[in-house]
């Protein structure tokens, strides 16, 4: 089965994942986001829906007989006209129902297909899919008459199948299906549906994303070594693909916004709202202005390659002096795409760049990620400066911020957020492993941050986490198979993340 066809086109609770959907309310005008968005060709993976197709499979016999499959006969006429009307009451159900009203799916409209007790479906029949095939990503099938006929509609058309209910024929079909190399899931009701295609969707974001990598020395990382370094076995193995561009092109980005006046003012705005709604600030204004022109400018080419994710290597950015001939580092950009809901990584890491697109999916709030490192009683930090005001969730208040500065000269704003001052303290940590076969995920408990209201240079932003009882070594020693930096967001994603490691073909490492 070729399976990027589904991929490219396109558990906490049910409620939970789908929370991971479109934004519940618009930003006001003055907010920062809403500044940023103004103008900005790209449109944020949040906003990519599941394109749902209902299907009822029913069989209409050709003429009445009674045997050991049909143990009371009706005229073909009747047999029709009953499949007509439940069907018609199931459709109007499904655009009633909860599934309808998932801001992360789009249900198209339900069809029905015939067939007689020869169980074959005729070109006429499938020929009703057509309209909709090309946007399709998932077919919902209810399959009434007989088993055969839902795994036909998979299979032909190259599509996972999803159904309702464990009973008898549902679990035939979906054992079929798998052992024949096609995707099929079963939801025991309506909740657990919800769940499955809000996993199916993060999946599509997951398939569907490209990063930018503004390089000139190519990967492994001068530093960051432990992250994915063959871009083909990548795109390969997660349908995940990556552009990179030399810093010449960086260096021309970051040239004609500078000179773009509208740039300016856009940068200058969003720096008033930025410093204007921080609790605190330790970075002179025109230090933020410079670093949301560097914002723009990764977007541009974000835009122009078409990428929606973005990662630079540190090292490499400083020793080329651009850093610091302007005045900024990525900590900002980063932060602020993950507010907007992209993917944007430290260091070039790319195995911690899909372990955050998999987390924001499915918790559906922005991601911390760091250096990770042992620590006392039990603990280990995760430390980077790039922490995102949406933490609590894409739908809910931002959190407390400031802004501090990068280096001792007083440039490279970056955002500090004091991990404590929030009600949660259940986190899942996750990470991608250099061959992106498999993700580690952990359960862990936050005991301790640091960083807030403090003016410390370099990456100061910490949250400290203790691992389950007794298994602090073994998840340290474990990060030898999966490299360094991890990612991790508020509440317990353990499940879906797990769910969502095998959708996407990686092998789940579960410690909870």
């Amino acid at each position: 089965m070729n399976r990027r066809h589904f991929l490219g086109t396109g558990l906490g609770t049910a409620a939970m994942l789908a929370a991971g959907g479109l934004p519940a309310a618009t930003p006001t005008p003055d907010d920062p986001l809403a500044l940023l968005a103004e103008g900005d060709p790209l449109p944020s993976p949040r906003s990519v829906r599941l394109n749902v197709k209902p299907v009822a499979t029913n069989i209409i016999h050709t003429g009445l007989w009674e045997g050991p499959c049909r143990w009371t006969g009706v005229p073909p006429a009747e047999e029709k006209a009953r499949a007509d009307q439940n069907f018609a009451r199931w459709s109007e159900g499904l655009r009633k129902g909860r599934v309808a009203r998932e801001k992360g799916v789009r249900l198209l409209d339900p069809v029905q297909i015939t067939f007689s007790e020869d169980f074959r479906l005729e070109a006429s029949e499938l020929a009703k899919l057509q309209p909709d095939l090309e946007e399709t990503d998932v077919f919902f099938v209810l399959p009434w008459g007989s088993s055969f006929a839902a795994y036909e509609i998979g299979a032909r058309h190259d599509r996972p199948i999803a159904m309702i209910g464990l009973g008898c024929r549902q679990v035939d079909i979906a054992a079929y299906s798998r052992a024949r190399g096609h995707e099929a899931f079963l939801a025991a009701d309506e909740e657990e549906l919800v769940g499955l295609l809000a996993l199916l969707r993060a999946r599509k974001v997951l398939r569907q994303m490209k990063v930018l990598f503004p390089t000139d020395r190519g990967l492994p990382a001068a530093c960051s070594v432990g992250s994915i370094w063959d871009l083909e076995a990548m795109k390969a193995r997660t349908g995940v693909g990556a552009e990179t561009v030399g810093y010449a092109q960086l260096g021309q980005a970051m040239e004609e916004v500078s000179a773009d006046e509208a740039a300016r003012r856009k940068a200058e705005r969003v720096a008033d709202r930025l410093l204007a709604e921080a609790q605190r600030s330790f970075i002179d204004r025109p230090y933020v202005v410079k670093s949301l022109l560097f914002y723009q400018a990764v977007r541009r080419l974000m835009a122009r390659h078409g990428c929606n994710a973005f990662t630079i290597e540190c090292f490499e950015m400083c020793a080329s002096k651009r850093a610091e001939a302007w005045q900024v580092t990525p900590c900002l950009v980063h932060s602020l795409h993950r507010d907007l809901g992209h993917a944007s990584s430290c260091e070039g890491d790319l195995g911690s760049l899909l372990a955050m697109r998999m987390l924001m999916s499915v918790a559906g709030r922005a991601c911390h990620q760091g250096n990770s490192d042992p620590r006392p009683k039990g603990t280990f930090r995760i430390n980077h400066s790039v922490p995102a005001r949406l933490m609590a969730g894409y739908d809910r208040p931002p959190l407390p911020y400031q802004l501090g500065h990068f280096v001792s000269k007083g440039w490279g704003t970056k955002v500090l957020v004091d991990f404590m001052n929030h009600d949660e303290k259940v986190v899942t940590v996750a990470r991608v492993d250099p061959t992106a076969r498999k993700v580690l995920i952990l359960r862990g408990d936050l005991v301790g941050a640091s960083g807030w209201d403090r003016d410390v240079v370099g990456c100061s932003v910490e949250a400290l986490i203790r691992p389950p009882d007794g298994r602090l070594d073994e998840f340290l020693r474990k990060r030898m198979e999966f490299g360094n930096h991890l990612q991790w967001v508020y509440g317990d994603y353990v499940e879906p993340m797990r769910r969502l490691a095998e959708m996407a073909g990686l092998e789940p490492d579960v410690m909870a």
